[in-house]
């Protein structure tokens, strides 16, 4: 009797423990990059052109993916103390490139890292960037706003 009892509270061990199991299911499928995203590598250029144009600015950087576009000025020197009216030129040349788009301008020299660190990943594979750069890229324009 107790071996029948055994056999019967295992079967039912078993049972519970297999009724209780997740099935496994597709993952979904995560579209990244700028398969994901709308890159436009000639309107960056622009910006980058334009923004290089404004007096006082020494280097820049920019990435314009899904209708923002990001840029991180170098300014130095004497330069720094007209920092804000010069992100604001900037600011204004860029927009007048293209409407459509939300531009973000910073002279944050570690956002321009950030930043350049993604323009390099972008143009090293237009076609298959990493799988974390909208992410970043959000991350960088929020800390432009705040």
């Amino acid at each position: 009797m107790k071996t029948v009892l055994k056999i019967f509270l295992l079967f039912l061990l078993c049972l519970s423990l297999t009724g209780c199991q997740t099935t496994p299911g597709k993952k979904p499928e995560v579209n990244t990059g700028c398969q994901a995203a709308e890159c436009n590598p000639e309107l960056a250029e622009q910006a980058k052109q334009a923004a290089l144009s404004v007096k006082g600015v020494e280097d820049a950087v920019v990435v314009a993916v899904n209708k923002n576009i990001s840029a991180a000025i170098k300014v130095t020197g004497f330069n720094r103390l007209k920092l804000q009216s010069i992100e604001q030129e900037v600011h204004r040349k860029i927009a007048g490139l293209d409407q459509q788009y939300e531009v973000h301008v910073t002279s944050d020299k570690k956002l321009f890292s950030q930043l350049q660190a993604i323009e390099k990943q972008i143009k090293a594979s237009p076609d298959r960037p990493a799988a974390d750069l909208l992410p970043r890229l959000e991350k960088i324009n929020q800390a432009m706003q705040g």
